[in-house]
């Protein structure tokens, strides 16, 4: 891992690089920079994956779309058939669908703008032209426990709604990787208005995996299998009372109340985390 980590700050990159973090599954930091609500703004920079099989590679999110994924995957990581997967449908995971024909979304996954979708940030680039000029896509619909076959390696897809309605995590059966997406992270950022009883529900379900270790959409270290139980223990003793203000001072967002509800005082401790959510879901949430 050569990237340095520097919270809140955008490196000004323009181009992909990427890291091994399995035996054939590749990191990929995405150009582009969202720096996150609040005191703690987290590592910005969205991280997409490559997972190979003998037969078939599969694409794990598509980044800001500001610059050509495809040809560098086929230049530096592998020229096997992609199979595209969006953990959701936030525009740092999905801008750059328009390179491909079919991008696979959970089922309960909505593309319309329901919740909160993030603004564009003054300064951020635009969609390259290898995706503009890409042409029309369409989405396809994934099952919860669903397996999808690379050739000698399976990988099963866990819904954990509440980041957004269809958000999902990918597990390597070969690896016992978990891909998270933004399901699991050091902050979830709790934007759907899904019951937390829900969550909580999927993530029991998914802790049920023999998980080695949990990679993230937005940490460039491993979480630890143990994360899953840092998740749950922070939904149990969830209490509105003691979160923190955590909003976006941008335009775009203002007079959205968010709170940020959080163990440990730093995003880097390695103990750390942490759930966002809008007060005007509260009510919601907490069903």
């Amino acid at each position: 891992m050569k990237t340095k980590i520097v919270l809140g700050v955008d490196n000004g990159k323009t181009e992909f690089e990427h890291w091994t973090a399995g035996d054939g599954i590749y990191a990929i930091q995405c150009p582009g920079f969202l720096p996150g609500p609040g005191r703690l703004p987290g590592w910005g920079y969205v991280i997409s994956y490559v997972v190979t099989g003998n037969e078939k590679a599969m694409l794990i999110d598509t980044g800001f779309g500001n610059a050509d994924l495809k040809a560098y995957i086929e230049k530096n990581i592998t020229a096997l058939p992609l199979t595209v997967i969006n953990t959701h449908i936030h525009p740092d995971h999905s801008g750059g669908n328009g390179q491909f024909d079919v991008v696979w979304v959970e089922e309960h996954e909505k593309s319309d703008p329901e919740g909160v979708y993030f603004y564009k940030i003054p300064g951020m680039r635009d969609a390259c032209d290898a995706v503009k000029e890409g042409g029309e896509y369409h989405f396809a619909f994934l099952k919860d426990g669903e397996k999808i076959d690379l050739g000698g390696r399976e990988i099963e897809v866990r819904w954990i709604p509440g980041h957004t309605p269809g958000s999902i995590a990918l597990f390597d059966w070969k690896t016992k990787l978990l891909i998270s997406g933004d399901a699991i992270l050091k902050r979830v950022f709790y934007g759907s208005g899904v019951p937390f009883s829900r969550y909580r529900a999927a993530l029991v379900k998914t802790r049920e995996l023999p998980v080695a270790d949990i990679i993230s959409a937005h940490w460039p270290e491993p979480l630890g299998a143990d994360f899953i139980d840092k998740m749950i223990y922070l939904i149990d003793t969830f209490d509105p009372e003691k979160a923190e203000p955590a909003g976006w001072s941008e335009p775009g967002m203002a007079g959205v109340d968010m709170r940020m509800f959080c163990y440990g005082k730093d995003f880097d401790d390695p103990d750390f985390v942490a759930v966002s959510f809008i007060m005007d879901q509260l009510e919601q949430i907490m069903k």
